[in-house]
Order: structure tokens, then C-alpha cells, then sequence
């Protein structure tokens, strides 16, 4: 976007906002997995889900738990697909469904859709008067 056409926030516009983000909570991406040759659905997480995962004491882990519950369709947490996959633990389903790169990738796509992403951009320096 260029500077010209960048415009600065209003009240009015962050009250907008709020009435918006009722309705941006269902927020949904399709992402393409090649080694399912298909696509999948994920939802935008809310602020919680990613702050647990980031929390999370191993990266790896983080993205399994995004994975897990924000992959709307297929629906990851659905008891058959576990079974026919012989899972231990619910999030062992997603190891078992996508290539250990996939799953990273896939984390990264649900947390710039959540905004923590390439989401705020430098316009100028701000020089002190």
C-alpha cells in the first residue's frame, strides 16, 4: 500500500471495528497440502489459543495443538479418523496426517490469520522534535 493512500484511524473507525469483529470470529482460509493433494479449512484462533501455544514448551508441540484445533475441515478431532489412525493422544492425529514441515507451515498460515503476522508495517521514522 502506498503512503498516499494510507488513512489514519478514527474513533469512529475502531467502533466500526468492534461491531465487525462479532462477525470476524468465524474467519476462515483454505490452504492447499500437497502431500494430501487437497485442500483443508482452517479457522482464525482467538487470542488464547495462540498464547498457549506459544507457551508451549517445545515449538513442535505449539503448532500440533494450532493444527489440531484449527483445522475446521477435515475435522481433526473427529473420534473414526482417530481410531483409523490408531492415535494414543488426540494431537497425534496430526503428525500421523501431515508431512513434519506441513504442520509447521500450516501453524504459520493460523497465526497470520490470527494478525501476529505481517500484520503492522513501518510507514516513517518519527523524528523528535
Amino acid at each position: 500500500m502506498s503512503k498516499d493512500k494510507m488513512n489514519k484511524v478514527t474513533l469512529k473507525d475502531l467502533i466500526a471495528r468492534a461491531e465487525q469483529s462479532k462477525a470476524d470470529k468465524k474467519e476462515l482460509r483454505q490452504l492447499y497440502v500437497t502431500s494430501l493433494d487437497g485442500t483443508i479449512t482452517i479457522i482464525k484462533p482467538d487470542r488464547a489459543m495462540v498464547l498457549e501455544a506459544m507457551d508451549m514448551e517445545n515449538e513442535e508441540d505449539g503448532d500440533r495443538y494450532l493444527v489440531y484445533n484449527c483445522v475446521v475441515d477435515p475435522n481433526l478431532k473427529d473420534k473414526d479418523l482417530q481410531n483409523a489412525y490408531k492415535t494414543i493422544s488426540p494431537l497425534d492425529v496430526v503428525d500421523k496426517i501431515f508431512d513434519p514441515g506441513e504442520v509447521a507451515s500450516i501453524s504459520k498460515e493460523i497465526v497470520k490469520l490470527a494478525g501476529y503476522i505481517d500484520s503492522v508495517k513501518v510507514v516513517d521514522d518519527i523524528k523528535n522534535v
